[in-house]
């Protein structure tokens, strides 16, 4: 497989990787704006159930973006102009990681904000992914 050929692989393995990203990230926004506050007391049996939920959705959040960092450094060297997406997932990575402290820190209120407006940046960050990917292969 020529190099070409293996930038080309990563960028559609990379594209993949995005689209799961704002699905989860979707699924976890949806779940911040309907669930009953009430949930959130940690004295009530539900939040732990909200907590195991909660931690495997953002394990599996923190996991993919890594592993679209990974896929990114071999593209940004041949593909100078996804070195914006880079530094914006790397941000992202940062918001995803408070977000997570503050609901570990049960300050449910201010995690589930911070999830819904990451989610949303994350929209616009795919848009972003989505027209460099079809400029780039064309």
């Amino acid at each position: 497989m020529g190099k070409k050929q293996a930038i080309d692989r990563n960028i559609v393995d990379f594209l993949m990787q995005s689209n799961s990203l704002h699905e989860l990230l979707s699924i976890l926004e949806i779940i911040c704006q309907n669930l009953d506050l009430s949930y959130l007391n940690p004295k009530l049996k539900h939040f732990k159930q909200f907590q195991f939920t909660f931690f495997g959705l953002m394990l599996r959040i923190k996991s993919l973006i890594e592993f679209m960092l990974f896929k990114l450094e071999p593209i940004k060297e041949n593909h100078p102009e996804y070195g914006e997406i880079y530094f914006r997932l790397i941000e992202l990575k940062r918001k995803i990681n408070e977000a997570d402290r503050l609901i570990n820190k049960k300050k449910m209120k201010e995690g589930t904000s911070k999830i819904i407006a990451i989610s949303k940046e994350y929209s616009f960050i795919f848009d972003s992914i989505k027209s460099l990917v079809e400029k780039t292969t064309g």
